[in-house]
This record gives structure tokens, sequence and C-alpha cells, in this order.
């Protein structure tokens, strides 16, 4: 059986959504099921995020990938000293800094060639200037090494269609854009000699659905929903065998009432207008379930873990206290407004007069710059900015060193799905400080076995209890191996067998 995993992107800055996507599609292809990760967006730097969150590209379909013919397409280094599309004879090229490259014809600038983002010296994209230096056109290269696409510029800078290519340079696909209110929007996706003949499609995603009709009629299988964004659109598909939304936060924002609690606006459709075209829903923990099926006994709810802890991070030993940075406290997760990370700043703050050589280091994209703005200034009127750093958001190997160096990790959401984030610290032998929030902390944290939860809202427990960890050290060597060892028990093979038991793959 094939399993469909879609949502609508790999991003540079991924949610716990993404990630947990990323980590089933390796699970499944690990334990033989075949899976896909499934995207509907067009990124030309798909295959260099999805490196960097280790799915190969036989795990890959993107729906531009398949109509532009480039689902396996090994990668060609461009170097832009070497670009085919620059004639050395007839131009000069400038290497202004490590960022771009201008091109000029007798003096003047007729393109600048930006290089690829996180490589030296590759094409990334090309923008085109007319005489009077505005942009007429920008190449988009795929980060394997092909031109992929060239949107066109309107005089007044307003995109006109955009063109899309195969490797070898055939156009496959345009999208069309109308004046709508003085601005310009796609209202027509076309596609070149699809199947022997021209196709036209009114949106992005009804082209979307054609797209995994075929899909599915060439190769049958389940398909798994991870934004509910898409919600309404995987409900129209036709043709699977089976068709599943997995929530990966909680439904409701009134955690104190998850049964009887308002639902979610963007996920009020899955229960009413479309709950007839799914076979089921697909939570993280067992309280959520029980929680939903209160709520809806006639749906078919069902559970199973959204991320696994790989066997190559559990090899490895977690760090030891005298090799850590003392009292070094780790937020790790997203910056936004429902996590209230301003009430980790406020922990810290009574922490801080205790350890006078604590630190609080917060790891993760935010979720706007006026948000950050409002943290930041939270800091320096705390009187704390030399003690609280905002750094940038890592992955691989990057972030297991951060993870490998901090002493504790504490978590302020006051509701979670699960938490991967907090299972990923604790597999680097992290203890947890977090609210005892629906659905996911209060699954796997353990009072005094590896870590503690207080109740939401509660910033002086918060803090209490990092002082109390922070001010024993055989306390936190306890606390860290029971973190470990929560950790273990969701390794690839209790995870898959998770799934096996869940009901979903019979």
């Amino acid at each position: 059986m094939i399993f469909y995993f879609t949502s609508e992107n790999i991003f540079s800055f991924n949610s716990g959504t993404e990630f947990s996507q990323a980590k089933r599609t390796k699970l499944f292809n690990l334990e033989g099921q075949t899976a896909f990760y499934v995207a509907r967006n067009y990124n030309p730097n798909f295959h260099q995020v999805a490196l960097q969150m280790e799915l190969s590209d036989d795990q890959l379909i993107n729906m531009y990938d398949y109509f532009q013919e480039a689902i396996n397409v090994p990668r060609k280094k461009i170097n832009v000293r070497f670009a085919p599309f620059i004639s050395k004879r007839d131009y000069h090229l400038d290497s202004v800094n490590p960022n771009y490259s201008l091109i000029k014809y007798h003096g003047r600038t007729t393109a600048k060639v930006n290089i690829a983002p996180l490589t030296v010296g590759l094409v990334g994209s090309v923008e085109y200037y007319d005489s009077f230096g505005n942009i007429a056109a920008i190449d988009y290269w795929d980060w394997r090494g092909f031109k992929s696409s060239t949107q066109y510029f309107h005089p007044n800078g307003q995109p006109g269609a955009q063109r899309f290519f195969s490797p070898e340079g055939k156009p496959v696909m345009e999208i069309a854009r109308m004046n709508i209110s003085g601005k310009l929007f796609p209202t027509m996706y076309k596609l070149f000699d699809y199947r022997g003949r021209n196709w036209r499609f009114d949106s992005e995603n009804e082209l979307f659905i054609f797209f995994m009709n075929e899909l599915i009629a060439q190769r049958p299988g389940v398909v798994i929903n991870d934004r509910p964004s898409m919600t309404d659109v995987i409900a129209r598909i036709g043709g699977a065998i089976k068709k599943f939304q997995y929530l990966h936060d909680v439904h409701t924002a009134d955690s104190g009432n998850p049964v009887r609690g308002e639902i979610m606006t963007g996920l009020k459709p899955l229960f009413t207008t479309y709950s007839s075209a799914y076979d089921g829903i697909i939570v993280a923990t067992n309280e959520q379930r029980n929680d939903l099926k209160k709520r809806y006994p006639k749906m078919n709810i069902y559970q199973a873990p959204d991320t696994y802890i790989d066997q190559e991070q559990l090899a490895k030993r977690p760090k030891n206290y005298s090799s850590r940075v003392s009292h070094k406290l780790l937020y790790f997760g997203r910056l936004s407004e429902e996590k209230h990370p301003e009430q980790a700043i406020r922990a810290f703050g009574v922490i801080k007069q205790i350890v006078s050589d604590a630190t609080l280091e917060f790891r993760g994209y935010s979720s706007s710059p006026d948000f950050m703005a409002q943290l930041k200034k939270q800091v320096v009127d705390a009187g704390l900015k030399g003690s609280v750093a905002f750094c940038s958001y890592a992955t691989g190997v990057h972030r297991d060193r951060i993870l490998d160096q901090a002493e504790l990790v504490i978590q302020t959401s006051t509701g979670e799905g699960f938490s991967m984030s907090l299972l990923e610290a604790m597999s680097h032998g992290l203890p947890v400080v977090a609210y005892d929030a629906n659905y996911g902390p209060r699954n796997f944290v353990r009072d005094a076995f590896n870590g503690y939860l207080v109740n939401n809202g509660n910033v002086v427990g918060l803090a209490d209890n990092v002082i109390k960890i922070f001010q024993d050290n055989s306390l936190w060597q306890k606390l860290s191996v029971g973190a470990y060892q929560t950790a273990k028990a969701f390794d690839a093979k209790n995870v898959w067998d998770n799934w096996q038991k869940s009901g979903i793959l019979n």
C-alpha cells in the first residue's frame, strides 16, 4: 500500500507539522512501507530544505516537480562564473559580494545573479532589467541546477505571467494573472501538452486536486493530510483507498474545557462540512482522542504518535553535567503568542535573582517581527539583556550541538498536540520544566523522574522548579537519566508498533 502525506511545502523555517510529516515519511519507509512527502507549493529550493530534514528525493513528490517532469533529477551545481546563460565575450560579470553578482554590457547593468541560499557561488535566481532599470523578468533556478521558471513583470512592477520549464528547458506550465481591484492575481493555471493535450485550472488548489487524482490513479494509496488549511482540498480528491486528517495541535483554545470549548476556527469545516469526506481523524495522544470521541461519537478518531527518535541519536549517550554550559536554560520552539514565551522571560527574571549566572537562550523563529520586538523590549525592561539571547532557528547537527550544551529546557505553551520539541530535547538528556498542558507534556513528563509540570500560567512554579534543579547536581543527573529513558520509549520500533495497532493501516 502507498501512503501520501500531504501539505503545502517544506519551508526554510518549519513548524512541528512539517517536522512530524517528514519523520513519519522516514519511519514508514524505514519499516518497508512506501510513503511520500507530498507538497503543493512551488519552491525551487524544495530539495535543498528537504535534505536538511533528512528526506531523500525518492521520498518526495512536489506538484510542480511532477508537471515539470523533474521528480528525480540528479543535482548539477551551476556556478555563476561558468553559467551557460552568461556570454563572457559580450558581457562582464562583476562579483559585488558573496550574495550576488552583476552582469554588465558596456557598463550598463543588464542583470543581477542572486546566489542560492546556503551555497557558495551557485546560481539561485537571475533578475533581468529593462533600459530604465526596472525588473523585466526573474529566472528562478532549481537547487538541482536547471532553470525552473521565469516570472515576467509589467513596467509598474506588478507580476505578469510565470512560465515553468522541464530540466531540458521545455515549457510545461504557465500561471496567468488578471487585474482585480488594481492588483494582479493568479486566475488561470495552464498545463502544456500533458498527456497529449492542454489543460486549464482556475486555481492552484484545483490543479492540486487534479494532480492528486493523477497520482492515485497511477498508484492507489492512502492519503493523510497534515495541514488543516488544506482540509477542503483533500476532501475533494477522488479514488483514495482512505483519507485521514492528522491534527498536530489542540482542537480548542479553551484548554480547560476540551470537550465543550469552541473548536478552532480553522478546524470547524473538518468537523462539519467535510467530516463525511474523511475516513477518520488522527491525533498524537489517547487523551485527545478520548476528548474528541466524546464530542463526535460518530466520527472515527485514531491515535498514533507524530514523531519518533532516531536510533542514531539514541545510540549516543547524553552529555554529562560537567560538559554542559552551567545553568543554561533553553526555550526550544516557535516564538508566537499562543506559546507564551513572554512567560518564560518572566520566570527567568525570578530565576536570575537566585541563580546569578543563569542564562536563557531562545531557539526558534518568531511569528512576526512585532512580536519579536515585544519580547526583546520585555528583556531590556526587566534588566535581563546580558543574560537572554534570541538565536537563530537551528536544525540538524547545529541543533544537536545546542541541545547537548544546555542544562534544562523550559516550555510555556498552554496547549500542545504532542510537544515533539520536548521529546527531542529529552533524547539529549535534558530535563523538562513545562506547563501541564493538553495534551503533550503530561503524556511523557513525570514529576521528579524526568522533569516537572506546573499549572498553566504558574510562572513562579516554573521558576521554583528550574531553581531547584539548577541548585542540585545530583537531582539534575537523575532527571537527565529519566529524560533519556523516556525518549527511548519513542524509538522507531515502539512508534511503528503503535501505528500498526492504531487501526489506520488496516
